[in-house]
């Protein structure tokens, strides 16, 4: 690549579902762009991928879910088509009500006009459910699915090789020059910083609040679990086929460690007998780390120091359901300059920066 032809080209960061997601809409404005990821995305990949419309802990809707779904459907759709593969699993998610109060609010919530795309109206059916224990009925969540979130990511690596995009090496910011995008003696015209939780050790951007938030989920087989929906209380049971499930996810903040724990295992475990009778026994164990954001919105924006270093993170546990429309919206912010959403800007944090 001739120097020109180098200087125009973007760096991404990192080949998450974040790093990704920025890849293939910077391939899509036809922006020539190189990809430097060692292969450790240990936190997309475990992920379970769950899209899900609903923040049941108060059942509201979650943030600009209206913009997020519609976005995401055909973006997922299109890698399948061209990489040959099912990535976008539609699965129905249903909630066991753990008191009569949220009982109570689903019924008033399920008349509200912005609720109804999101909220199938109970029935006797629902109020009844067998699949379920101790429970004052249950809700069936609408537009729900789930990512297969390893293959999604295998089939999007071996895409950045096929285009001969991959630098498959771990990012050194001592080779850095951030006044002129500089990297490994290399000029790019925008580096930008897709490393979820390992952001928290990025140089240039550490003023921002992310956080580490580790995640513990199991693999369980079983042929006695309900394997035609997600079911949600307190955990998720998540069927994903051949008489598997996710069973998740734990919360363990300001922890940047993959260690698995007994503890959170048993907490797993018990969270799912209280919840269905089956029996079950698992399989496999494992953790991820979320990037996490004080105020629960992303960080995507521009340094504003260095102005060719970008960041686009913080995404947290509804990556793959945010990932689609933001990095949309994001590079159609690099390539016209114009603003970004303020609720996602990182220049709502300017004054942490010294």
């Amino acid at each position: 690549m001739n120097d020109d032809k180098q200087k125009n080209t973007t760096l991404v960061v990192g080949a998450g579902i974040a790093g990704i997601c920025v890849a293939r809409r910077l391939f899509e404005k036809n922006i020539p762009f190189k990809v430097v990821d060692l292969g450790q995305n240990d936190s997309s990949r475990v992920a379970a991928g769950v899209i899900n419309p609903l923040v049941f802990r108060r059942t509201t809707l979650s943030w600009r879910v209206e913009e997020f779904i519609p976005a995401l459907v055909p973006f997922y759709q299109q890698l399948a088509a061209e990489w040959g593969n099912t990535y976008y699993q539609p699965i129905p998610i249903r909630r066991a009500f753990a008191h009569q109060q949220e009982t109570d609010t689903w019924l008033k919530k399920q008349t509200d006009e912005r609720y109804i795309p999101f909220m199938k109206t109970l029935d006797q059916s629902d109020l009844q459910n067998q699949n379920v224990l101790n429970t004052c009925g249950t809700g069936e969540v609408l537009q729900t699915a789930y990512i297969k979130t390893a293959a999604l990511l295998d089939d999007a690596r071996n895409w950045l090789q096929s285009i001969g995009v991959l630098i498959e090496k771990e990012f050194n910011f001592d080779t850095l020059d951030p006044e002129n995008a500089t990297y490994d003696g290399v000029e790019y015209a925008h580096i930008i910083f897709c490393e979820g939780h390992r952001g928290v050790n990025n140089p240039y951007f550490n003023y921002l609040p992310l956080e580490t938030t580790k995640g513990e989920i199991l693999t369980v087989e079983s042929d006695e679990l309900p394997a035609a929906e997600l079911l949600n209380r307190k955990c998720f049971i998540l069927p994903i086929g051949n008489q598997q499930f996710k069973v998740g996810a734990t919360y363990t903040w300001k922890t940047a460690t993959l260690d698995l724990t007994e503890e959170a295992k048993k907490t797993l475990i018990e969270q799912a007998q209280s919840l269905v009778s089956g029996a079950f026994h698992v399989v496999n164990h494992q953790a991820g780390i979320r990037p996490t954001v004080l105020d629960r919105r992303p960080l995507i924006g521009t340094h504003p120091q260095f102005h060719k270093l970008k960041i686009f993170n913080g995404l947290g546990a509804k990556g793959y359901m945010m990932a689609p429309l933001l990095s949309q919206e994001f590079v159609a912010s690099l390539e016209t300059g114009s603003d970004l959403h303020p609720e996602i800007d990182i220049k709502r944090y300017e004054k942490l920066k010294k």
